[in-house]
């Protein structure tokens, strides 16, 4: 079954670090990550490819040695195990898609810790 998805018009009051999985299947997980108050996300990695996509305010994005801004439209492609940081500033609302492989096993598709 196919549904919408909406995203967010406003960041809104809340924690400094919210995450929210907005849609799951076999192929791909859509998750929204809302950044307030300049929080980050330390270095991480994913262990399957991913998209971040700015969706509301901006920040910056950090793949090993780039940095790209994120503002709402852009869209950055990041390669499996390629270490990332996330820095809002101040707020920033972004859809990670991790994109999977079916019958494939691979746990919790990253290491991201909120610092």
């Amino acid at each position: 079954m196919s549904a919408a998805i909406i995203l967010p018009q406003e960041i809104g009051a809340g924690k400094e670090r919210e995450v929210q999985t907005l849609f799951a299947d076999p192929w791909r997980k859509l998750v929204l990550i809302r950044l307030r108050k300049n929080a980050k996300l330390a270095n991480h990695s994913a262990r399957v490819p991913i998209t971040i996509q700015g969706v509301l305010g901006k920040g910056t994005l950090g793949v090993g040695e780039a940095a790209y801004e994120l503002s709402p439209g852009v869209i950055i492609p990041v390669a499996a195990q390629a270490e990332h940081n996330v820095q809002a500033d101040p707020e920033l609302a972004i859809l990670v898609t991790f994109f999977r492989q079916p019958g494939r096993e691979t746990g919790d598709e990253t290491t991201a810790r909120f610092d």
